[in-house]
C-alpha cells in the first residue's frame, strides 16, 4: 500500500483478542501487539469520514442469508473464468411484427421466401345464420414461427430471393418454379403421359373435326380419361378469359390441354358418339358370328341321325332300371338326365370286381362307329356351346341405344361452330348404321325363334336366360360318350392281351411236361411264390393303366396281406429253431 492512501486497513488482532470497534488499532507499545514504526506511521494516516445510510439496519440483508448471499468461486468449486462463462447471455430481441394488411382486401403476402400453400376452395360470402358468419374469435398465432415452419426451400439449398419490382406480369415476385400449381402431381403426370402418346398430333383440331386418321380407338379411351371435370373447367375458365393470369401460376402442357378441351362443346358426349362409330363394325361382326354359330348348332341337332338312336337307347335302359317305380315307363326325358349317366355307377361283386358307369354300358351296347358318326354330325355344336344368346341380345340393345343417343346429340344446337365437324362426320353415318342394326335385329329374332322351336322339339320349357343350356348339355354328352367308347376299346384290348398271355403260359407249361421229383422240391414253394408275386404286381399295373383305381387298391391290400403273413410264418419258423 502507498502512503497517503485514504483507505484504511483493518487492524489484525492477535489470537485470543478481538479487534477494537471501528477497525482502529489500539495505541500503545509492546502491550498493544508490538507495532513497528512503519505500522505506526500507517495508522497515523487520517481516515475519510464514514458514510451513513438512512436505511434501518434490520432492512439490509445480512451476508449470511443464503437467499441473498453470493457464492464465491472457491465455495462452488469453479474458477473465476468458469464463473464468468456461466452467466446467462441476454436473449435476442423478438422479430418485428408483420406489415399491416392493405385496406379493403385480405392479408397481403409477406415479403421474403415463398410459403407453402394450403389448397382449399373458398366459400362465397352469404347472409347471416351460416357457420362462417357466427364463428368465434380465433386465438392469436405466432406468424413468425408459422413462416419458419412452412417456408418453401429452394432447389439446391439456395434461399429463394425476390425478383426485382415490376419484373413480371402483375408484379409477381416469385420464381416460375415456386409459383402455385393448379393440378396435383398425379393428375398432371396422367395427362402428360397421354399427350406423349399423340406425338405432337393436333389433338384439338382432330377432336373438333372427329378425324379418323388421327384419332383411333385407343386415343378416344385416353382422351375420355383425361377430359376436364366440371371442377377443373370452373377453375380454368378465368385463365381463358385473361391469358395474363397464366404467368401467376405454374402453367404447363397439362393445364394447356385441359383449357383447350374445356373449350370443345359437349366433349364427353362427342367422344362417346365417336367411339360408337369406331367400334360399330367390329361389334356388329362379332354379334353376327355368334348368331350364325347358334343357328348352325340348332340345325345340326335337328338333322342328326345318330343322336336320336342314342337317346332311344338311353330311354330303354332308364325304363329298365326304373321299372316298377314312378319314374318308369317314361316316354322321354329332359336333357339334364344326360349328365347323370356317368354318375350312375355299377355294383361291385366277386364276379365283376371292376366298377363301371351307366354311360360306359350305353357306349358298349351302342352300334359300332356311333361315336365317330355322332362327332361328325355335331361338329358345329362345339363353338355354340360356349356362347350366350342373352349376350347377343344385350349387344344388339346396346347398339340401338347408342344410335338413339347419337340422334339426340345431332339435334343439339351447340354443335356446328367453326371447325366443328360433328354433324358432318356422324350425321350420314348414323343412317347407314341404323339399317345395319335393323338387319342384325332380324337375324337375332330368327335365332331366338330357332331356340324356342328346338326346346319344343325336345319337349322342354324355354327359358330366355338359359336358351343355350340345351346345346351345352348335348355337347357334354357327345364328348363323354366318345370318351366312354375309347375306354371300352382300351379295356377290350387289355382283356385280349391278358387272354393271349394266359394261353401262351398254358402252352409253355404243357410243353415242359410233368416235373420230376428232386432235391429241389423243398424250394418249390418259394419258386411258386415268385410268379404269384409277379402276377399280383402285373395285375396292379394293368389296373393302373386301365384307370381302375378301386381294383388297384384291392390288389395292393391283398398283396400286402400275403407278404405280412409270409413274414410272420418265416419269423415263427426261425424262432422254432
Amino acid at each position: 500500500m502507498r502512503y497517503g492512501d485514504t483507505r484504511r486497513t483493518p487492524a489484525v488482532a492477535p489470537k485470543g483478542r478481538e479487534a477494537p470497534a471501528g477497525g482502529e488499532a489500539p495505541a500503545g507499545g509492546a502491550g498493544n501487539g508490538g507495532l513497528t514504526p512503519t505500522r505506526k506511521a500507517m495508522l497515523a494516516c487520517v481516515a475519510p469520514p464514514q458514510l451513513t445510510s438512512a436505511v434501518p439496519s434490520d432492512a439490509v440483508p445480512k451476508l449470511t442469508d443464503s437467499k441473498h448471499a453470493r457464492r464465491s468461486p472457491k465455495s462452488s468449486g469453479l474458477s473465476k473464468r468458469q464463473s464468468r462463462n456461466s452467466t446467462p447471455r441476454p436473449l435476442p430481441p423478438p422479430p418485428p411484427p408483420p406489415p399491416p394488411p392493405p385496406p379493403g382486401g385480405g392479408p397481403a403476402r409477406p415479403a421474403g421466401p415463398q410459403l407453402r400453400a394450403l389448397h382449399w376452395k373458398k366459400v362465397q360470402p352469404s347472409g347471416k345464420g351460416t357457420l362462417w358468419s357466427s364463428l368465434p374469435k380465433a386465438p392469436p398465432i405466432d406468424e413468425a414461427a408459422l413462416r419458419e415452419l412452412f417456408t418453401v426451400k429452394a432447389a439446391g439449398g439456395q434461399k429463394p430471393t425476390a425478383a426485382p419490382a415490376g419484373g413480371g406480369a402483375g408484379g409477381s415476385a416469385v420464381k416460375k418454379e415456386q409459383q402455385p400449381a393448379l393440378l396435383d402431381v398425379k393428375r398432371s403426370n396422367q395427362i402428360q403421359i397421354a399427350l406423349a402418346k399423340f406425338k405432337g398430333r393436333g389433338i384439338l383440331a382432330a377432336v373438333l373435326a372427329l378425324d379418323e386418321t388421327v384419332l383411333k380407338q385407343d386415343d378416344i379411351a385416353r382422351l375420355r380419361e383425361c377430359s376436364p371435370s366440371a371442377e377443373e373447367v370452373e377453375m380454368l375458365s378465368p385463365f381463358g378469359e385473361d391469358p395474363r393470369l397464366k404467368e401467376t401460376v405454374r402453367w404447363g402442357p397439362a393445364e394447356s390441354f385441359l383449357l383447350d378441351m374445356a373449350a370443345v362443346p359437349r366433349l364427353s358426349q362427342r367422344l362417346a358418339c365417336f367411339l360408337s362409330k369406331l367400334t360399330f363394325e367390329q361389334r356388329k361382326k362379332d354379334a353376327e358370328a355368334q348368331v350364325e354359330a347358334i343357328n348352325k348348332a340348332v340345325q345340326c341337332l335337328r338333322g342328326s341321325k345318330t343322336l336320336p338312336l342314342l337317346l332311344a337307347l338311353v330311354l330303354q335302359v332308364g325304363n329298365a332300371l326304373n321299372a316298377g317305380t314312378p319314374r318308369g315307363a317314361a316316354a322321354g326325358f329332359t336333357s339334364e338326365a344326360l349328365g347323370k349317366l356317368a354318375e350312375t355307377k355299377s355294383t361291385v361283386s366277386d364276379a365283376r370286381p371292376a366298377q363301371t358307369s351307366l354311360l360306359h354300358y350305353v357306349a358298349r351296347v351302342a352300334p359300332a362307329e356311333s361315336s365317330k358318326q355322332l362327332r361328325l354330325e355335331l361338329r358345329d355344336l362345339e363353338e355354340a356351346a360356349t356362347l350366350s344368346s342373352a349376350g347377343v341380345a344385350e349387344e344388339l340393345d346396346g347398339l340401338c341405344k347408342e344410335l338413339d343417343a347419337l340422334g339426340s346429340e345431332l339435334s343439339s344446337p351447340e354443335y356446328g361452330g367453326k371447325g366443328d365437324g360433328f354433324v358432318a362426320a356422324l350425321g350420314s353415318w348414323r343412317g347407314a348404321a341404323a339399317k345395319k342394326v335393323e338387319a342384325l335385329r332380324a337375324r337375332v329374332e330368327g335365332m331366338l325363334s330357332g331356340l324356342q322351336q328346338l326346346h319344343a322339339y325336345w319337349g322342354e320349357a324355354y327359358v330366355a336366360s338359359e336358351a343355350e343350356a340345351l346345346l351345352s348339355r348335348v355337347h357334354s354328352f357327345a364328348a363323354s360318350f366318345g370318351k366312354a367308347c375309347r375306354d371300352n376299346e382300351r379295356e377290350d384290348h387289355m382283356r385280349k392281351k391278358r387272354a393271349e398271355a394266359k394261353a401262351a403260359a398254358a402252352k409253355r407249361a404243357q410243353a415242359k411236361g410233368p416235373s420230376r421229383p428232386s432235391q429241389a422240391g423243398a424250394a418249390k414253394p418259394a419258386a411258386r411264390a415268385q410268379p404269384a408275386a409277379r402276377s399280383a404286381m402285373g395285375n396292379i399295373q394293368m389296373s393302373l393303366k386301365r384307370g381302375e383305381f378301386e381294383d388297384m387298391k384291392k390288389l395292393q391290400s391283398e398283396l400286402q396281406t400275403k407278404i405280412q403273413s409270409r413274414r410272420t410264418y418265416t419269423a415263427g419258423a426261425h424262432g422254432g429253431r
